[in-house]
């Protein structure tokens, strides 16, 4: 196996584990509710930012422009992928390791590349159309920018590689940055205008970069360390997704009876079987916070999308919250009806159906309500807050009909 073989091999591994991480926790949900809508805005937003420049742009100096792009381009990791069980037989081979190390860091300033031109294509329009760009001075500043986050990242890794310290490698990381920005507010100023400036300025960062690059293959006695940086790259999104598992949170008081319907108060005055049956699941639903919290979310990201978005996008976003609310009313009852407390009652299968009815509808229609409110007051005129209620009720019953007969053939094998 080559060297060149072995990185493609580790680069496919580590893309498969984190790739596993993020389908465990990026569910139908998640997708739904707020990816799905957030790539809608962010397209639409894009659009709207070549066709008109947005108000809060005039204050806002073009000198602050370098700070997120600057972020972006140095969102990569510079690796050099090495794993612990290569002090088997990979160190005992000085080609196959040198070799590693080249084209790890071939491979790392390559992502580094596509990441810093995504991010100056994201803020292209607002370069443009916005601070009136020349598209002379935009390819002099993505260059120097590229040039700049490779070194950037690179001095990064050497500060990462000898400085253990978490709380002293602040200080040198911290005027690396600074220096950059410095660098890139000049150049995207007044360098971009001088062509010996220019190429004295690229040609000085790449003599930068070729002696650190240099440095890194030539450097030895830092496997281990090397080891647990990597290490730290691949469980990055682990480390994301599990920051706050097993952390107690901070509470003054622990309670010990439910904040909400204490004892066993009827809420509903009705004395009918499902009655009883839907009064238990409204107790349970309400005093789950993490339940309620999903709901909330629908509601926030739905008027946030509903009021930001054009009037076509408008109606997409409204009929995603609805399929978004009908999922999760469905899983909580299906949670709900086969926990250990509701199976303590024998209900009738008719009984069943029919609390299942009501109780999809119990929080599912009002924050579907709410939104179609919240769409009728974004459309111009007063007929929108009549119009869209009414449509969105009508709509409701339709999907919530569709899904019980779906049901209903599903159960019969139809």
């Amino acid at each position: 196996m080559t060297s060149f073989q072995l990185l493609q091999q580790r680069v496919s591994d580590d893309r498969r584990y984190k790739i596993r991480d993020l389908k465990a926790a990026l569910d139908w949900t998640v997708w739904l509710y707020i990816l799905i809508p957030a790539l809608v805005i962010g397209v639409a937003y894009y659009r709207s930012w070549w066709l008109v420049v947005p108000d809060w742009l005039a204050v806002i100096p073009e000198q602050a422009a370098v700070f997120p792009l600057f972020l972006i381009a140095t969102t990569w990791s510079f690796r050099i992928y090495t794993e612990e069980a290569d002090q088997v037989y990979l160190l005992q081979s000085a080609v196959l390791s040198k070799g590693l190390k080249k084209w790890g860091m071939a491979h790392s300033l390559l992502k580094g590349m596509l990441v810093t031109f995504f991010g100056i294509g994201v803020a292209l329009p607002l370069l443009i159309t916005g601070w009136g760009w020349s598209v002379e001075r935009v390819a002099v500043t993505g260059l120097f920018l590229l040039l700049i986050s490779w070194n950037a990242k690179t001095c990064r890794y050497f500060i990462d590689l000898f400085v253990p310290s978490i709380w002293v490698k602040w200080i040198p990381v911290g005027c690396v940055n600074l220096l950059s920005i410095v660098i890139l507010v000049v150049v995207s100023q007044v360098g971009w205008k001088f062509e010996w400036a220019v190429v004295s300025g690229s040609g000085s960062l790449l003599l930068l970069l070729f002696v650190q690059l240099r440095a890194r293959v030539k450097m030895r006695g830092t496997f281990f360390h090397e080891a647990v940086i990597e290490r730290g790259h691949k469980q990055s999104i682990t480390k994301f997704l599990m920051g706050n598992v097993g952390v107690a949170p901070a509470t003054l008081f622990v309670r010990k009876q439910p904040f909400l319907f204490r004892g066993s108060k009827r809420i509903r005055k009705k004395r009918f079987p499902q009655t009883r049956m839907i009064d238990l699941y409204t107790k349970w639903l309400l005093r789950s916070v993490g339940k309620m919290h999903y709901y909330l979310q629908v509601i926030g990201w739905g008027t946030a999308a509903i009021l930001l978005l054009p009037l076509v996008v408008k109606v997409v976003v409204l009929l995603f919250a609805l399929y978004a609310l009908i999922g999760l009313s469905r899983a909580d009852w299906r949670e709900f009806s086969e926990g250990s407390y509701s199976q303590l009652f024998q209900w009738e299968t008719s009984l069943h159906e029919e609390a299942e009815k009501q109780a999809l509808k119990l929080v599912s229609m009002p924050s579907f309500l709410l939104l179609c409110f919240v769409t009728g007051f974004s459309f111009p005129g007063w007929m929108g807050l009549l119009l869209f209620p009414l449509g969105g009720w009508f709509v409701f019953k339709m999907a919530h009909r569709g899904m019980q007969t779906g049901k209903w053939q599903d159960s019969k094998g139809i």
